[in-house]
């Protein structure tokens, strides 16, 4: 019978497998203005640990990701190409943030639909990229025949598996799948790849296509004018007590937020500002909630400090305070 600190123990040496979830952001650092993450945003809730492993064969193996380190740094992508970076909520099963770069003179469209997990908040040595359902299901399969992980046990079943470690389509009830990098702030394949599930978070579906659909619509045609590069980070304020269900595995944000910083072609900052807005609850369908602008990162970060109940270390960009 394996313990779960034995269990623990044992994984620790799996966790250095790298991919494209890894420890930091160094492959899919120039999302972020001066290739400095976020900073300070300590609020990530553990990953949910298996409640019943005793008895299962091969455990430290076959459960490999159910003890990751939790938030899941990712580096969305798409093929071969990276294209985002995301910090992931494991605990929580949604992304704290999203940072990118916006396509400034490119056309903006919606390629595709939300159809995208991540594999390797499965198993660290998956495949790297973004895959559909039946994709990433097949991965696992091929992984427990390899690992001679028996699918007899309903914990090491293919959906079972993806289901524990990431939100699935049928997880958002009545709420939408509201995009923290939107589709529509890039053209062709980088559009495509902000259709991946660990992009999304629950949204009201009036929020989503009201006020805070025209604030991104604005940030892309109105605010990015004059700029050379657009650096954008969109991240959600988690809730203490409201989830999709009952079950608690999806967290819905109590706010959406979003900072960009403008540079001229030497980098150099030309703006900054961003917006905060509320994400009412899933029977909330009027739309009297507004988005509330900022006209400095510094004064969205006082803001957040209050909201997320972190320190004065909590940065979004690191010297575009204009």
């Amino acid at each position: 019978m394996v313990t779960l600190s034995l269990l623990s123990l044992c994984l620790l040496s799996l966790l250095g497998v790298r991919g494209e979830v890894a420890q930091n952001f160094d492959n899919c650092k120039g999302s972020f203005f001066r290739n400095t993450p976020v900073s300070g945003l300590n609020i990530a809730l553990p990953t949910p640990v298996e409640p019943n492993p005793q008895g299962l064969v091969n455990p430290a193996q076959c459960l490999s990701a159910y003890y990751a380190a939790s938030p899941a740094y990712i580096c969305q992508k798409n093929g071969n190409r990276y294209y985002f970076a995301t910090l992931y909520d494991r605990g929580r099963r949604i992304p704290l943030y999203s940072a990118y770069e916006m396509d400034i003179e490119g056309v903006p469209g919606r390629e595709g639909s939300i159809v995208y997990y991540e594999p390797q908040l499965v198993h660290p040595d998956l495949q790297p990229q973004q895959m559909d359902k039946k994709g990433s299901l097949g991965e696992i399969k091929k992984y427990n025949t390899i690992n001679g992980c028996s699918e007899r046990s309903p914990q090491y079943r293919q959906n079972y598996k993806l289901g524990w470690s990431q939100a699935l389509d049928d997880n958002f009830g009545l709420y939408d799948r509201g995009h923290l990098n939107p589709a529509g702030h890039h053209e062709g394949d980088a559009s495509k790849a902000t259709m991946t599930h660990t992009n999304v978070a629950p949204q009201n579906k009036m929020m989503n296509t009201g006020p805070w659909n025209r604030y991104e619509t604005r940030l892309k045609n109105d605010l990015s004018v004059g700029c050379s590069k657009m650096y954008v980070v969109t991240g959600v304020v988690p809730s203490s007590s409201t989830w999709v269900d009952q079950n608690q595995r999806v967290n819905v944000p109590s706010h959406y937020w979003n900072a960009y910083c403008c540079t001229d072609n030497n980098g150099k900052p030309l703006k900054s500002g961003g917006a905060l807005g509320p994400n009412p609850a899933q029977d909330d369908v009027t739309e009297h909630n507004s988005v509330t602008e900022y006209n400095s990162v510094t004064d969205l970060e006082t803001e957040l400090r209050r909201l997320l109940s972190v320190g004065n270390n909590f940065n979004i960009f690191n010297g575009c305070q204009t």
